[in-house]
């Protein structure tokens, strides 16, 4: 029986011949997916930037901010941050500055700890994650500061970042069927496996 290996970028099972072929397509497929995104936000700060009149408005000098100069890096999905927000590693929304540490805390509350959030408002990926443990693969969130020469903190890249860990960890894998389900529609999964027709002769 050959042995299936898993892709890096999407968790999905293949032979290792395939997933030589595979893995190229999915880092094509990711970086498109990262452009499209890239656009949506370019658009979305379009509108923003304009009057009800439909014209743009002046930035005043106060206004204006200082940028962090632009770094090389080595990652092919690196994309400017438009609007200026940070993207939270657990469900992949983004926020503030100012609200996002927060949210970071009430979104992912770690297996094990004591501390629990029980405010409704915000999505707890441990308490949905914990039951399924057993029967489902699930992708722990990951949160990666990126390495920074001048101290400072490179956003594009922690938002890059970001939405990687969110998307690996909201999609578990069944371990008998290998299907891959949304963290929240895993309780009602039902296994569905191929069995071959069997025929008596007499």
């Amino acid at each position: 029986m050959p042995t299936f290996l898993e892709c890096p970028h999407c968790q999905r099972l293949y032979s290792r011949h395939s997933l030589a072929i595979h893995e190229k397509n999915c880092v094509d497929s990711m970086q498109k997916i990262l452009e499209q995104e890239k656009l949506k936000l370019m658009q979305q700060n379009q509108k923003r930037g304009r009057s009800k009149s439909g014209r743009r408005k002046k930035i005043r000098p106060t206004e204006m901010t200082a940028e962090r100069p632009r770094t090389r890096s080595l990652s092919r999905y690196n994309h400017e941050n438009v609007d200026g927000l940070r993207t939270c590693f657990v469900c992949g929304e983004q926020y503030d500055d100012q609200v996002i540490e927060e949210h970071k805390e009430k979104c992912y509350v770690e297996m094990g700890q004591e501390k629990r959030t029980r405010s409704k408002k915000f999505y707890d990926w441990s308490q949905l994650a914990k039951p399924l443990t057993i029967r489902f693969h699930i992708h722990q969130p990951k949160t990666i500061n990126p390495p920074s020469i001048d101290g400072t903190i490179d956003v594009s890249r922690e938002n890059m970042r970001a939405v990687q860990s969110s998307h690996n960890c909201q999609i578990v894998r069944c371990r008998y069927c290998n299907a891959r389900i949304a963290l929240q529609h895993a309780h009602g999964h039902q296994c569905v496996r191929f069995e071959p027709t069997i025929e008596f002769y007499c």
